[in-house]
């Protein structure tokens, strides 16, 4: 089923809780929208978090279907969308890579080890629970930065169709078992 990644960890390594009164529906365009901007786009690493310097982040998003993940690019983004039409989904899982390469003037850049992330959301209107599990790498941007930092952008598109922000309420991170 296009949206439910069937293997998602039953141990997450974050939970954030959000607030919101928009719409599902505009909440799911929101991320979505989110997600294909940042596979295009690249970020100085202390855009998003304080912790390194020369380095470059980029984003590559996939949407789970089944026990698969399909990158988010224009044709996947327009299935998607027409599949959202026919039914309300309660919740949206995706698979985040994050990519660091070291920059340095007049040298190629270089990779560094990625990060890989289980990312799945939840909509109980009015909340919206986000359950992150990290599938390896060596976390330079922390779970908390990442969630943070992608609510700033799914703010922005929010903002764009001028629907109310989404409201980081907690960030749960290591999540305690009795809370699973």
């Amino acid at each position: 089923m296009l949206g439910f990644y069937e293997n998602f960890p039953e141990i997450p390594h974050a939970k954030a809780i959000f607030h919101s009164p928009a719409s599902t529906e505009n909440l799911h365009q929101a991320i979505l929208k989110t997600f294909v901007l940042l596979n295009s786009r690249e970020y100085e690493q202390n855009e998003i978090s304080s912790e390194f310097t020369n380095c470059k982040v980029s984003f590559e998003f996939g949407i789970a279907e089944g026990t698969a993940f399909n990158y988010l690019d224009q044709d996947e983004t327009e299935r998607f969308q027409k599949s959202l039409s026919k039914r309300k989904l309660a919740s949206l899982d995706f698979f985040c890579v994050v990519k660091y390469y070291l920059s340095r003037a007049k040298e190629k850049r270089k990779a560094l080890k990625f990060d890989y992330y289980l990312l799945r959301f939840v909509f109980r209107k009015p909340s919206i629970i986000l359950t992150v599990f990290h599938e390896r790498g060596t976390r330079r941007l922390s779970i908390e930065e990442l969630i943070k930092f992608l609510t700033t952008q799914i703010n922005a598109q929010l903002a764009k169709t001028k629907s109310e922000p989404i409201k980081l309420r907690m960030i749960i991170c290591p999540v305690p078992i009795e809370d699973l």
